[in-house]
């Protein structure tokens, strides 16, 4: 199944976590630090004495910064990429109280209502960031779990 299929229309190039600039920026990084590499391994072999191979070995080393550091970088661009598209699709995280600061007003006296549709496998609880926005109806949990659904391991309901 090829991403545009799967994206429904949009193309591949919208859901990328790096812009071609990133990706040719990374590339020629890559590229002049293999090339560093190489020419300082190629100095060092010729050579027998350690002092004399210092400048080669720094030459390699180097290289093999630079290219670790273009990696580095494209991890980091895609993990905000894909941590903002995240918080697109399901919104912003909600804050979690403290332990220690939790009021005993907080807890409801009754189950939480759970909802969920008939043709998914688990049940949330109304708050929870997956089910928001949804259309589903509230049941117990005793009917959901009859139903043959499980819990969401998000909202833990």
């Amino acid at each position: 199944m090829s991403t545009r299929s799967r994206t429904r229309g949009r193309s591949s190039s919208t859901l990328a976590p790096w812009t071609p600039q990133m990706v040719g920026l990374a590339s020629a990084v890559v590229g002049v630090g293999l090339v560093l590499f190489v020419v300082g391994s190629s100095r060092v072999s010729s050579e027998v004495v350690y002092d004399d191979q210092v400048p080669g070995i720094s030459l390699a080393v180097l290289g093999t910064v630079l290219a670790n550091a273009a990696g580095v970088a494209l991890l980091i661009a895609g993990r905000r990429a894909v941590s903002m598209r995240r918080v697109a699709v399901l919104g912003p995280v909600p804050e979690l109280v403290p332990v220690g600061r939790a009021s005993l007003d907080v807890t409801p006296a009754t189950e939480p209502a759970l909802v969920g549709a008939d043709d998914l496998r688990h049940y949330h609880r109304e708050s929870c960031a997956l089910a928001a926005d949804r259309d589903w109806t509230a049941r117990s949990r005793a009917e959901h779990e009859r139903a043959g659904r499980t819990p969401c391991g998000v909202c833990l309901p």
